[in-house]
């Protein structure tokens, strides 16, 4: 007897390119579960090549691009954290997975500030993989040794981590704990 799984779009976090930079295996990994891809315009002969269907687009309001389909994202540039997170919320996403610069990521932290956003959010950038999550707790299983940044300024208790330098890393296999006094953790993925 065999068994399927169906997945449904709103079970695997959407990606969202702006921006792509030696990170083509991160995305590969992420679309082998077939979530629903967004891509900048620009970015569109770079996915058209590798033969990867794209379900719509990331358009700033202020572009003159005439896309028009219910798949694409179109977004005002001075809010485009508002209007990232309206639509996620609209599509019961669990998580976003935004391949950006690390500009473009700082801006939409910022902005995070004034948005409350309700799901983490997985940045790959050009300084590496960042996850925001949204909470002043936060806990996950990882390998013995594995290095991750924890870039709050306001920790208030950490389990299963050592310092090491400016970072931390696992002191054994299993779950790590943060908890901060603020309403999100900033970590880096090593």
């Amino acid at each position: 007897m065999s068994s399927h799984h169906i997945i449904r779009d709103e079970q695997e976090p959407p990606v969202l390119v702006f921006e792509l930079f030696d990170n083509w295996n991160e995305i590969s990994e992420l679309l082998a579960w077939s979530p629903i891809l967004l891509i900048a315009p620009e970015m569109e002969v770079v996915f058209s090549s590798k033969q990867t269907k794209v379900d719509g687009f990331l358009v700033s309001q202020e572009e003159e691009v005439d896309i028009r389909d219910n798949g694409s994202l179109v977004y005002n540039s001075s809010n485009l954290a508002w209007s990232i997170n309206n639509w996620a919320e609209g599509k019961k996403y669990t998580a976003i997975y935004i391949f950006c610069d690390s500009d473009l990521m700082s801006k939409l932290i910022d902005d995070k500030k004034a948005v409350k956003f309700l799901i983490p959010i997985i940045f790959f950038t050009d300084n590496g993989k960042y996850t925001l999550i949204p909470n002043y707790k936060f806990r996950k299983w990882y390998p013995k040794n594995y290095k991750i940044d924890i870039l709050n300024n306001d920790i208030v208790a950490i389990e299963n981590l050592s310092k090491d330098g400016k970072g931390f890393y696992l002191e054994k296999d299993g779950f790590i704990k943060i908890e901060v006094e603020g309403d999100f953790i900033l970590i880096k993925e090593k």
